[in-house]
């Protein structure tokens, strides 16, 4: 086993920017890029193998073909569990909301919670404000103006925000985060700046929907502690936030560092600055900012070489 990458899948929604482009040196992209889908096992968006013996292959057959050898010991899934996204948002996002499990099965939509890390200053909403009633917003949205309502958080590099199911959110205009999230494309707009789209309509919203999705009670952490578990001079690793769905942490790499294998999940690397390398029982890859690979569950431990800043996804 060895660390596979994929070929990025890009989206040009209207909101997007060229930010993934320059930023990243992704000479292949052409015009305005909104998401670039970094691990996706989607009809919409599925990841193919860039490198090495899988080269070619679909992620959904990996899945099929390495279950537990790919995911974890005793980790079974269907589909990938994860979905990861770059979001450069030149305009704000819709407000919006993802279901949980119980207002998914009613809606019929598949289930979303969420993590960002900021790659750049920026800003986003992230639920009601305090003290804020259910009865407020409604009235508020109704006459055509909810923001007022909704908690606004400024981001610096680096900071995560948490985003649980049922939890009313938005992305502000020139924000450029790294999105983990379960693997669900299921959210319910309920409000749109007013805007009008590209074909000279207003966007449909799905107030209906979204208000039985949203947690009114909602009370988790917003913007995640960060919990430094090891430092040296070689390295330091910090744990950015944990879920049910999913861990995110980061690894400050200094010189050289050997990471384990961990046999009860898959790891994800992205890269988001500095540069090194990736070397262990297999060819060496090397990382740059804005690389991203899977490392199968199976695979043996990885040392990372090099001075480079790295998050880290994986299951709980």
């Amino acid at each position: 086993m060895y660390p596979i990458r994929f070929n990025p899948i890009y989206k040009d929604y209207s909101w997007g920017g060229d930010r993934i482009a320059r930023k990243y040196l992704r000479l292949d992209i052409q015009g305005r890029v909104a998401e670039s889908w970094e691990v996706s096992d989607r009809a919409e968006g599925m990841s193919v193998v860039a490198n090495g013996q899988f080269k070619g292959k679909k992620l959904r057959e990996l899945v099929d073909e390495m279950g537990e050898n790919l995911l974890g010991k005793g980790q079974k899934y269907d589909k990938f569990p994860l979905l990861l996204k770059i979001l450069d948002a030149k305009e704000h996002l819709s407000v919006q909301v993802g279901p949980d499990e119980e207002s998914a099965k009613t809606l019929k939509g598949e289930p979303r919670t969420e993590m960002w890390v900021a790659l750049e200053e920026g800003a986003v909403f992230a639920g009601l404000k305090k003290g804020a009633a259910k009865e407020e917003f409604l009235k508020a949205l109704e006459k055509g103006d909810p923001v007022e309502f909704l908690e606004k958080i400024d981001l610096k590099k680096g900071d995560t925000v948490f985003i649980p199911a049922g939890r009313i959110h938005a992305i502000c205009g020139g924000s450029l985060l790294f999105e983990v999230q379960q693997n669900s494309q299921t959210s319910y707009l309920i409000y749109d700046w007013k805007r009008i789209q590209e074909d000279g309509k207003k966007r449909q919203m799905h107030l209906k929907e979204a208000l039985i999705a949203v947690n009114w009670n909602d009370s988790f952490e917003t913007k995640t502690t960060h919990k430094r578990l090891e430092s040296d001079l070689y390295h330091q690793f910090i744990c950015l936030g944990i879920c049910p769905f999913f861990a995110v942490d980061r690894f400050d790499v200094f010189n050289e560092w050997r990471i384990p294998a961990i046999p009860k999940t898959f790891q994800i690397f992205f890269c988001t600055e500095g540069k090194g390398e990736l070397t262990g029982n297999f060819e060496t890859e090397k990382l740059l900012p804005g690389m991203t690979y899977l490392i199968p569950a199976s695979c043996p431990s990885i040392t990372i070489k090099g001075k480079c800043e790295i998050l880290r996804i994986r299951l709980p």
